[in-house]
């Protein structure tokens, strides 16, 4: 109380001080005065927050009654009986003593008592902590709750009682019965063709038997049957398994518990696994092959630690992969687009005019772009003007100063470049100059482009890959200069899997936002479509993608969901929602550790509602500033 009375003295002086000493004299400066000072003393008493009570000294205290409507209040007790209906049951009670009833779910929400029955357990934790501050802010002295003590935030729980000076004790439920939860199922989220996949179960609980099953599922066919030894009070254990080679594609992986037990919804977990998934990190692809596709692609692939593809045109429409990128089967025109439309980073080599259309439309989205044109059509996909092709052999003059100067200002006696393309229009971002034979005037070999939505390197100069033909200081020297290149375009922002709209994750929790990414969308209007697995509409929004490419969306109800994105272009795909949830495997504390008792209350238990929760402090103060606002301009003050 003391800091709120020096604060309104101070306050209340500087008031006095501005309308007589720095205001003109006017016959209403006292009630002016006098609003202001109210004014301030209804906010200091705000922010002080006091206990302002109404009733009489022998009415009886106010009691409320928080009752856990988390999902693990539907666990059987060892009867077999739902501890939710003895949760009901005795809230019932509670309300005919002439308490007042609060839910505790997603949110925290009155109950009248003849209306128990529509209440069901379904919020995904125990969150007591806001059910206690809702309680005393309404006037409540004693607060009970009705949980089976397996919560999220006691320590919120208790702190914010002994805070607002109320009591709180724990009307405890049945402990459930035996329960075992699949705490745990580890697969990689994507793979290659070829490669064996494996993964791992955690089970944690307690059980009556020695052991237990848990049933592999790949795609809805069971491929194993793993018998793990039954974990200890609270521990774990762990099986191991390999599903094999899976074909390209996504697969739906899932693991359940074979047991009957106390809580059904802790028994099954769900993941997904792409096989060869088209989402690249970086996709290079060159129309007229040569020497550079092969080290290019190893490079990049060492130093960028992102999947990395490439693929060579050996005919009208006809592209093969490199052996680097681990895919077998070649793809067609109409394939490679769909590729080059996922990637994030694009290599496109021997771009002509021939293929400058494709390109640009295939690449509108990616993040970053590396392009070796082949003539002055093809440097306009990297948004440069340059002439036709410069014979001869050019050696490196020097490198400006750019983003990758600190890599590229050592690139001495190294193997000369072939067929420069001249710049037209010298729009800047030069990091590499070279002249014809080591004389004349210098040409640009390599420009660096920051668009701002993406990044851009023109290559102008061939011949690079005789550095890596090299051992030693220029097959380092090659490493370097890509490897830079490479930093710089992958510097701003994170990796998002790729350009398209999509759920961040293909498998999502029970209650969790889904949030979405939308890379290359950024600032563009998007029709998003949500169907459940009969068709039923779940989401059906238009929405503009935000900066940084992240939105969310509400949570839905457990099963599998199918999107649609209309855009410039419109995709499709599929989520799944599990219905997991691992509040079972927490342990439930002891009542102790829940409850306030009445003499820990603190200083300010005493009965009443805040002032805070109270409607007319507020009016009081907006009619005081109204008041002294009306009165300043009637006297001719500002």
């Amino acid at each position: 109380m003391v800091p709120a009375l020096l604060f309104l003295l101070v306050a209340g002086g500087v008031c006095g001080w501005v309308y007589y000493r720095r205001e003109f004299h006017v016959r209403a400066r006292p009630l002016l005065l006098a609003a202001r000072l109210g004014a301030v003393a209804g906010v200091t008493a705000l922010i002080w927050n006091p206990i302002v009570s109404t009733a009489p000294a022998d009415a009886p205290p106010e009691h409320f009654v928080v009752l856990d409507a988390s999902a693990s209040m539907s666990a059987n007790a060892p009867d077999g009986v739902p501890l939710w209906d003895s949760a009901v049951a005795r809230a019932g009670r509670w309300a005919e003593g002439g308490a007042r009833l609060l839910s505790a779910g997603a949110t925290v929400v009155a109950i009248d008592p003849d209306s128990l029955a529509t209440v069901s357990p379904s919020a995904v934790r125990s969150v007591l902590g806001e059910a206690v501050a809702v309680a005393a802010e309404a006037g409540a002295s004693e607060i009970t709750l009705i949980t089976d003590r397996r919560v999220s935030d006691p320590v919120a729980i208790t702190r914010t009682a002994r805070q607002l000076g109320v009591g709180v004790s724990v009307d405890s439920l049945h402990a459930p019965g035996p329960n075992l939860g699949l705490a745990r199922l580890e697969v990689p989220p994507t793979s290659e063709s070829g490669v064996q996949i494996r993964g791992r179960v955690d089970v944690q609980g307690t059980s009556r038997e020695d052991s237990v099953t848990v049933t592999v599922h790949v795609d809805g066919r069971a491929t194993h049957a793993l018998r793990l030894v039954a974990p200890e009070q609270g521990g774990f254990s762990t099986a191991e398994f390999a599903l094999g080679a899976l074909a390209a594609g996504s697969h739906r992986v899932s693991a359940r518990l074979e047991a009957q037990d106390a809580f059904p919804l802790d028994d099954e977990r769900t993941a997904v696994v792409e096989v060869d998934p088209e989402e690249t990190g970086v996709l290079l692809v060159s129309f007229a092959p040569d020497w550079e596709p092969r080290f290019m692609l190893t490079v990049l692939d060492q130093v960028t630690g992102l999947p990395v593809r490439g693929y060579l045109r050996a005919g009208p429409g006809n592209f093969l992969p490199m052996m680097a990128a681990g895919v077998a089967e070649a793809v067609d025109q109409a394939g490679l687009e769909r590729l080059l439309r996922r990637a994030e980073v694009v290599v496109a080599m021997g771009v002509d005019g021939a293929s400058l259309q494709f390109l640009e439309r295939a690449t509108a989205r990616a993040r970053g772009l590396i392009v070796f044109p082949s003539d002055g059509a093809g440097a306009a996909l990297a948004g440069v003007a340059a002439g036709a092709p410069l014979s001869g052999e050019w050696y490196l003059h020097e490198a400006p100063p750019s983003p990758i100067a600190a890599e590229t200002d050592r690139l001495l006696d190294l193997p000369p470049l072939s067929a420069v393309l001249p710049l037209v229009d010298d729009g800047g971002g030069e990091a590499l100059s070279v002249r014809l034979g080591g004389a004349g005037e210098p040409e640009a070999a390599l420009v660096l482009r920051d668009e701002g939505r993406r990044r851009v390197a023109a290559v102008l100069a061939r011949g690079f890959w005789r550095w890596a033909f090299r051992d030693g200081a220029p097959r380092e020297h090659y490493r370097r200069l890509w490897a830079a290149v490479g930093g710089w375009i992958l510097s701003e922002g994170p990796i998002a899997g790729g350009p398209g709209v999509r759920p961040s994750v293909p498998v999502l929790g029970l209650g969790t936002p889904v949030r979405w990414r939308g890379r290359g969308y950024e600032g563009e209007e998007i029709s998003l479509s949500v169907t459940d697995s009969v068709g039923v509409p779940a989401i059906d929004t238009v929405t503009v993608v935000p900066p940084g490419a992240l939105f969310t969306t509400p949570p839905l109800p457990p099963g599998r969901y199918q999107y649609t994105v209309a855009a410039s272009d419109t995709a499709v795909g599929t989520f799944e929602v599990e219905p997991f949830t691992g509040e079972m495997l927490h342990r439930a504390l002891d009542p102790a550790e829940l409850a306030v008792p009445a003499g820990e209350r603190g200083p300010s238990a005493r009965r009443g509602r805040p002032l805070r929760t109270w409607p007319w402090p507020y009016l009081l103060v907006i009619g005081l500033l109204c008041a002294e606002w009306i009165g300043r301009r009637r006297a001719g003050l500002r």
